[in-house]
């Protein structure tokens, strides 16, 4: 049996509608690739017209559960034949939304934040959310373009916005250069004033690739932040620079 990509999935897809840019159609058929035959579980907040899932339902055709969670009531409406996928009508950020989500699956492979596109809730739902994902696994937020915008809490030089938020983590990435110079909660005071995030400050942030509209945050296999590891010198002759000692 061929096994469509990502994209062709979409692109020949009828029934509920889901909206995605091409761009990030390619970019899951590279990221997803790893979990295709596995037993994944998906969570996707903001959800629309539900498409989405039936996307993934065929791509991931072993998967566990799919669940999507999105503020709109009239998500009660969408009724699919594959008891894989579940329906969570609420706002993600609500600690009863993320309680009935919690009680459907607690460990997710890939969580797709796809919901209100606004600043604050992106940074929010990354706080509670990332902790579920799976050591190896992936966190996707799409859509990131509206936080140039300040109807959505953004704007290009808005020190409060998710995308300054996502940079910093960047060097968080690369605490071990220089923790021994600044203390992270002190790098991180814009957004934190009474604690780090446990997951942040053990350093189960593994890499963050930033794409055209979409932030992608993988999750380390394990926690710590020593992630270089050791330097690996082999041969024998240096003709030109001297072997360090």
């Amino acid at each position: 049996m061929i096994n469509l990509s990502f994209e062709e999935i979409h692109k020949a897809k009828t029934g509920k509608v889901s909206d995605k840019w091409e761009s990030y159609l390619r970019h899951y058929d590279s990221l997803f690739a790893m979990y295709r035959d596995q037993e994944v579980s998906l969570l996707e907040i903001g959800i629309q017209n539900g498409g989405s899932l039936d996307t993934y339902l065929e791509y991931f055709k072993n998967a566990k559960i799919l669940i999507g969670c999105d503020i709109n009531t009239n998500c009660n409406k969408l009724n699919y034949q594959n008891n894989k996928i579940k329906i969570v009508v609420g706002d993600a950020n609500l600690d009863s939304t993320y309680k009935e989500i919690r009680q459907l699956e607690s460990v997710f492979n890939i969580v797709i934040d796809d919901g209100s596109h606004v600043s604050m809730d992106i940074i929010n739902s990354f706080i509670r959310y990332f902790p579920l994902v799976s050591p190896g696994g992936v966190y996707v937020i799409e859509d990131t373009h509206t936080l140039y915008s300040r109807n959505f809490g953004g704007g290009l030089l808005n020190e409060f916005s998710a995308y300054n938020f996502f940079k910093k983590l960047i060097d968080i990435v690369n605490f071990q250069w220089w923790r021994d110079h600044f203390k992270m909660e002190d790098y991180l005071t814009t957004f934190f004033l009474q604690g780090i995030p446990d997951f942040i400050h053990q350093g189960w942030i593994e890499s963050i690739e930033f794409k055209n509209s979409v932030i992608t945050v993988k999750k380390s296999n394990q926690a710590g932040h020593d992630k270089l590891g050791p330097r690996i010198i082999r041969g024998t002759e240096a003709l030109v620079v001297d072997l360090p000692r």
